[in-house]
């Protein structure tokens, strides 16, 4: 046995003792089915507002750079990270907050620090859903844990209280910013600026934009969302950059005068396009290009003034026994739960959020869901990793929503890794979640490593399915 086959096999043994153990103390507490919460009025009333959040000394201080491969340290910057908040409601009817953050990621825990932050005052303003989209961006800090000198956390604890303390300064803001206007949503095509790593080759190469309109004349405000990973500077890069989302701000506030945020579709093995060998190039133009792209839409289509939103935790179950380890060191925040589904018999509470902004149908989803999952389009028997056929994969994310224009935000209010469809998920024989498996046409499976497990996605499409029942 390996260095690695043992280790492997001693992190599942301990996350498996683990779970025992948390077994044998207590039951994991029952999850209630939420209620719709439902607003209308006569006009939409949005607020907006932004801050960069840097640390004060990221010339002195160690900070690890967030997304390809632990302990990188970050050596300059080339641009701010940025926070974003815009409150959307009818009238003053109440309400929800959507902030947008480019950062890699936020676990659920730091998610639930940032509402209990704004308890009080979300209460008052009738805010019924506080939400974090994250642009899951590889060029900023580690704001999960798992990017630093392992086994020790990434996270900078001056750094993560400066982030979440800033998220809740502009949802204070952003309701104070308010105005009363009209929504629209509208999109365009752009397949160029994506290009996907694994088969089977599925890719939604929309860009939506929803737009608000005051009506006393100022600035507008785009909540923009596509599907490619904000890794563009590559993993050589060490300085601290928002990656292409800054490009995309960048392109259309020189054209106009605009609030923008930006948040990400069904992201797994998605890359940006391959514009250009320079990376800080490709990064300018894949941000220059989307935002243009933004800026030709011309297909608006007014929105009806009423907002329906349901979140629902749920509980997923953890065969990932290299995470369910680096949560028990505390690399990462998290709280874990016994469950009778799963190897290891661990589970993580996790949530997704549905929202009706008029007839719009938007998707809240942890983690990063391959495109397949949502739109459809499984690998054949004959082309997948496993040889197994589609019927074991789960009713696609569209197909349950009844609705092609699904809007989907991914790496929003938890950061739970990949989700893979079942009939092409593949691991290590001997080094599971340790090492890439190998399928039987000799390709390399590292998303898997990164996932929660096998379950993540039929579980998905299990609590969407009941979500979609209870908002009609």
């Amino acid at each position: 046995m390996s260095i690695a086959d043992f280790a492997a096999s001693a992190v599942k043994a301990i996350s498996k003792h683990n779970a025992k153990k948390l077994k044998r103390k207590s039951s994991a507490p029952p999850i209630s089915k939420h209620n719709v919460k439902k607003f209308t009025g006569d006009k939409y009333v949005v607020g907006f507002s932004s801050c960069e959040v840097m640390p004060d000394d990221i010339d002195t201080a160690t900070y690890w750079i967030a997304g390809h491969g632990p302990g990188k340290k970050i050596e300059g910057v080339h641009d701010p990270i940025t926070v974003s908040a815009m409150w959307i409601s009818c009238g003053e009817n109440g309400g929800i907050m959507m902030i947008s953050a480019d950062i890699i990621g936020l676990t659920r825990v730091e998610v639930a620090v940032v509402r209990d932050k704004l308890s009080e005052f979300s209460k008052k303003i009738n805010c019924k859903s506080t939400n974090i989209c994250c642009t899951h961006n590889h060029a900023g800090f580690d704001t999960v844990g798992y990017w630093g000198k392992l086994p020790r956390t990434g996270k900078n604890p001056a750094y993560m209280d400066k982030l979440l303390n800033s998220m809740v300064n502009v949802c204070h803001e952003a309701y104070e910013n308010r105005t009363e206007g009209d929504l629209y949503v509208g999109s365009v095509h752009v397949p160029e600026a994506q290009f996907d790593k694994r088969l089977p080759t599925v890719l939604h190469d929309v860009l939506t934009r929803i737009r608000f309109v005051p009506d006393n004349g100022s600035d507008e405000t785009w909540f923009l969302n596509y599907a490619a990973h904000p890794n563009t500077l590559g993993g050589g890069n060490r300085q601290v950059s928002a990656d292409y989302p800054y490009y995309l701000r960048k392109t259309i506030n020189e054209a106009r005068k605009t609030n923008v945020l930006f948040g990400i579709g069904a992201i797994a093995a998605v890359d940006p396009g391959d514009f250009c060998e320079d990376k800080v190039e490709r990064t300018r133009i894949q941000g220059e290009c989307l935002g243009k792209a933004a800026l030709s839409i011309d297909n608006d289509r007014k929105l009806d003034c009423k907002i329906s939103v349901l979140r629902q935790p749920y509980y997923c179950p953890v065969d990932n026994g290299v995470l369910a380890f680096l949560a028990l060191l505390k690399v990462m925040s998290t709280k874990r739960y016994p469950c009778d589904k799963g190897e290891l018999g661990l589970a993580l509470k996790t949530e997704m959020t549905y929202i009706y902004l008029g007839d719009q149908k938007i998707l809240l989803l942890p983690g990063e869901s391959f495109p397949e999952t949502v739109y459809g389009g499984y690998a054949a028997a004959d082309e997948s990793a496993t040889g197994k056929g589609p019927e074991i994969n789960p009713t696609p994310l569209i197909e349950i929503a009844g609705d092609d224009n699904l809007l989907v935000f991914g790496v929003t209010n938890d950061m739970t890794g990949y989700v893979v469809a079942p009939n092409d998920f593949i691991l290590h024989k001997t080094q599971a979640y340790l090492s890439n498996g190998r399928d039987r046409f000799d390709r390399s499976h590292y998303h898997e490593t990164n996932s929660l497990g096998y379950l993540a996605s039929q579980t998905i499409a299990d609590v969407f399915e009941d979500i979609v029942k209870r908002m009609e």
